[in-house]
């Protein structure tokens, strides 16, 4: 059985490398300015090497790792990463203090956790109070390993996975004020993208400016995932450069937290982050 001419088994971050053969050097991820962009061959072929340098250092099959980074960019290579390891990606919202980051932390138990600036100090001292034992950085970090330092270990082509494995795993806050796992599977995932790519009319032709992860995760990735699967440009930017970023990378559409007033949007067509 398929979803969408995709086998049940085929992950999304499979389906990300796979479609890196068609896009090829179109530009598929933006940065910060200080580093050159990614075309989908350079993401794919990073997320892959990272894979291989995770599982080096001893990151296993099912294995939880926490993702608490501040843009758009990094989120895509540390979640994309760990999955082509075969691992599960928790992503940790900013907003949260660091008791709360180190509960989710210890009660996923991760063991793992990805980060980069200005984040990383708040990410050491929550792992301090956690299961972590390794924390590594996009860019420097005192304490933190390199993520670049994962990229010396080879390749590592994305495992298939079972429909019904776990494939992220947000915590939501519930009504009692409490963080709650809120687990997807790789069929949740799927469905998801499905439903979004009826709703929203994103392809080739589209810049996509993107804030900071937003809320659970959950909607973030699926909107995300929906725009490089069907070859648009995203470009990480703060919510205080979204117009001028339209303008310098000639944006057609911004994901943006739910309630985000963007004036002077111009055409940009609007995708909000509900969760």
């Amino acid at each position: 059985m398929a979803i969408n001419g995709q086998p049940q088994d085929t992950t999304i971050t499979q389906r990300l490398v796979g479609a890196a053969a068609a896009y090829g050097c179109r530009p598929a991820l933006v940065g910060c300015r200080s580093e050159p962009p990614y075309s989908f061959a350079d993401l794919a072929g990073t997320v892959q090497r990272a894979a291989a340098g995770l599982a080096w250092r001893g990151l296993r099959p099912r294995d939880v790792v926490g993702v608490y980074v501040p843009d758009a960019a990094s989120y895509v290579l540390a979640c994309h990463s760990v999955s082509a390891a075969g691992g599960i990606p928790s992503p940790v919202s900013a907003q949260l203090t660091v008791p709360e980051i180190a509960g989710q932390l210890a009660d996923c138990g991760a063991r793992m956790l990805l980060t980069a600036q200005p984040l990383a100090a708040t990410a050491l001292a929550a792992a301090d109070r956690s299961w972590v034992r390794q924390v590594i950085s996009f860019g420097e970090a005192p304490a933190a390993t390199a993520f670049g330092s994962l990229l010396g270990m080879g390749s590592l082509r994305p495992p298939s996975a079972r429909p019904h494995e776990l494939a992220l795993l947000p915590y939501a806050r519930r009504a009692d004020g409490a963080l709650h796992p809120a687990g997807l599977s790789h069929l949740d995932m799927a469905a998801e993208l499905s439903a979004l790519s009826a709703a929203a009319d994103i392809g080739t032709q589209d810049v996509v400016l993107t804030a900071p992860p937003a809320g659970d995760g959950r909607s973030y990735s699926t909107f995300l995932d929906h725009a490089l699967l069907h070859g648009a440009t995203v470009v990480a930017t703060r919510p205080d450069e979204l117009a001028a970023a339209a303008t310098e990378h000639h944006g057609t559409a911004a994901i943006v937290p739910l309630g985000f007033d963007l004036r002077d949007a111009g055409p940009l067509r609007l995708f909000a982050v509900a969760s």
